[in-house]
């Protein structure tokens, strides 16, 4: 594998914005987030082991980039969102439903919505997604079970 910084950033940039883009739900943070973990995967590179895969190494690095500043933002104080503010209306067929499944997982408890996100929006395997978050696929597999439990009530009930 070429671990050039610009091949890396080339075949898994796309990637891992969308995923900065699903934990942080906002475009500045997200490239804010991306461009943190480029630069924490850059000055860790050499503990990269070669012989396992590249992307779940990747990915725990973002989580873990993220959570530190969820664990960050906490600390301060958080200005509430204007009463005002609408989504943007999606060009997409069943674009309700497609927002409210959005919405439903944003609502989730944060350890089920990183599950959710990393297997069902990022593609990742349970074992991948258990190496990102540092559990047991196990643990994803009850995560995303729970997850699934409350998105299905939050849809039928909504």
């Amino acid at each position: 594998m070429d671990i050039s910084p610009g091949k890396l950033v080339e075949t898994y940039g796309g990637r891992l914005f969308g995923l900065c883009v699903h934990l942080t739900r906002d475009r500045d943070a997200a490239e804010e987030l991306y461009q943190e973990t480029w630069v924490r995967v850059l000055m860790q590179l050499d503990r990269y082991r070669p012989d396992r895969p590249f992307e779940p190494w990747l990915d725990r690095i973002c989580v873990n980039i993220y959570r530190d500043s969820l664990r960050r933002q906490k600390l301060r104080r958080s200005l509430p969102l204007p009463e005002d503010a609408e989504p943007e209306p999606s060009p997409y067929p069943n674009a309700d439903l497609r927002m409210d499944l959005a919405a439903a997982v944003e609502k989730l408890p944060e350890k089920l919505r990183l599950a959710v996100i990393l297997v069902c929006y990022q593609g990742l395997s349970e074992k991948e997604a258990a190496a990102a978050l540092h559990i047991s696929p196990g643990g994803v597999k009850s995560r995303l079970s729970r997850a699934r439990k409350i998105l299905k009530e939050a849809l039928l009930d909504a």
